[in-house]
């Protein structure tokens, strides 16, 4: 349940992304994000009776988190900016198959020969997706990759936290590097845009769904097994259809949808495989 709410309110986040993408630059939409996610779980972790600002945090799980989610936030604005919102989510599939990766690297799991074939198998559904040609491929379909893999670095990171750690104040540190990276940004690009009130209803919306998108995702990777949970993951692409057809009136052709198939089946394949052996 975790899970599934937790993409479900991802899919918000993407969807007030592109609302706002016309009017925001990136580097705007990552400062609103981060500080006023940030702000949430600071607010959650006073409410609970905890302190972010505790050395505790000094700890590689931390910095791990703050690059990851610094990466994959600044990438996958970026291409939710530019690019129709079916083929960003169906790349971003591939997060259970990078999450299993990163097991595999980080975490010295073990994988059989069927399980590396799947994984290969499902980042050949990517290339599908974004279809290389020999005048190039889509930038924006790429940055889209690197944001699946900065946010499943973000998600792994919950896996190598210490217990004496909180997900909140770890959450709370991964926004704000989110939130330093758009000022970077801005700092190289035109001015600051001040929001009306339908900007303002945008940003509000996309702070609390990421917010507690967030703290579902942290916390159910916490609770259960990354192979517990990755197969719930694939919900998202159901969600970021619907809205993609519905609310920004997109047109998904058939080797989307073909690749997509190809990624959720390589996925859950690997899952079954898993849940198997473990």
């Amino acid at each position: 349940m975790l899970t599934t709410t937790g993409v479900f309110l991802f899919t918000c986040v993407d969807v007030f992304i592109k609302l706002l993408s016309p009017s925001f630059q990136v580097g705007q939409v990552l400062i609103v994000f981060g500080l006023g996610t940030a702000a949430m779980f600071w607010a959650m972790a006073l409410l609970s009776g905890q302190s972010v600002f505790d050395r505790r945090y000094i700890h590689k799980a931390t910095l791990f988190r703050c690059i990851s989610e610094t990466i994959g936030g600044l990438a996958l604005v970026f291409a939710l900016s530019n690019s129709a919102l079916s083929v960003v989510t169906a790349i971003m599939q591939t997060s259970p198959l990078v999450l299993t990766v990163m097991a595999v690297i980080f975490l010295k799991e073990r994988i059989g020969p069927p399980r590396i074939i799947a994984i290969f198998i499902g980042f050949l559904g990517v290339l599908i997706v974004i279809r290389p040609t020999l005048e190039g491929v889509d930038i924006f379909a790429v940055s889209a990759l690197i944001g699946v893999i900065g946010l499943a670095g973000r998600d792994f990171s919950a896996r190598i936290l210490p217990n004496d750690i909180s997900v909140i104040g770890l959450s709370f540190f991964g926004s704000l590097s989110v939130a330093l990276a758009g000022i970077l940004l801005m700092v190289f690009s035109e001015g600051w845009v001040l929001p009306d009130i339908t900007q303002m209803m945008y940003c509000v919306g996309m702070i609390i769904a990421g917010g507690l998108g967030l703290w579902c995702m942290s916390l159910s990777i916490r609770l259960a097994d990354v192979s517990a949970v990755s197969p719930f993951r694939y919900a998202r692409i159901i969600f970021g259809m619907i809205t993609g057809v519905v609310i920004f009136n997109e047109n998904i052709d058939s080797l989307t949808i073909l690749g997509s198939a190809i990624i959720v089946g390589a996925g859950l394949y690997t899952w079954s495989r898993e849940r198997r052996f473990t």
